[in-house]
């Protein structure tokens, strides 16, 4: 399954929120497209839904594996960052980032696992991985990592979106549904 269907296919941005150049060299701003890959259904729901108050800034693609990750690479006009698994069927995340080491080499991977062991943390930052993160993932963190992989400052990301979090959690500061599971845990800002 190359991305989850419905709403948390894409996450749309609508406002304009980073500049680049367009073709006559003036600076255009264009919401950017990260790309989340794990082989876990829920937590990409979760994480997806975590993430939507920040879609002003990144649309939000999903991958269930490495392979489908690919497809959506090759397919996507571009894709700004890419957050994996490591451990993942048909292909896993060393695989995802030796492919994108020689066809991707200048798209940014953060690396989120469950079983990070200093061994594992040393090779992957070989590989250039911008960061790694270890499960259980804390919402905060994972879009600060996001936001400061996309080269978005803190000052740019409103006030009000931190503190706006409407969404299914409960009164532990868990997500409601995974916090029996330990997936994501909502911290206060």
């Amino acid at each position: 399954m190359a991305s989850l269907p419905g709403k948390f296919d894409q996450l749309s941005g609508q406002a304009d929120a980073f500049k680049d150049k367009g073709d006559d060299g003036i600076r255009q701003w264009r919401v950017r497209e990260v790309l989340i890959v794990d082989d876990e259904e829920p937590l990409l729901l979760t994480i997806a839904d975590g993430l939507s108050i920040y879609k002003k800034y990144f649309n939000l693609h999903t991958a269930t594996n490495g392979a489908d990750a690919v497809k959506i690479l090759k397919s996507a006009p571009v894709i700004d960052l890419v957050v994996t698994d490591l451990s993942m069927p048909k292909m896993d995340g060393f695989e995802l980032l030796a492919y994108m080491n020689r066809n991707y080499p200048k798209i940014p991977v953060i690396l989120m696992t469950a079983f990070g062991t200093p061994k594992i943390e040393e090779i992957v930052s070989s590989m250039g991985v911008f960061r790694y993160l270890e499960k259980p993932l804390d919402i905060n963190s994972v879009a600060d990592n996001i936001l400061e992989a996309l080269s978005v400052k803190s000052g740019q990301v409103l006030s009000r979106a931190r503190g706006n979090r409407n969404g299914p959690h409960d009164k532990t500061g868990y997500l409601s549904g995974l916090a029996g599971r330990g997936y994501l845990k909502k911290t206060m800002p």
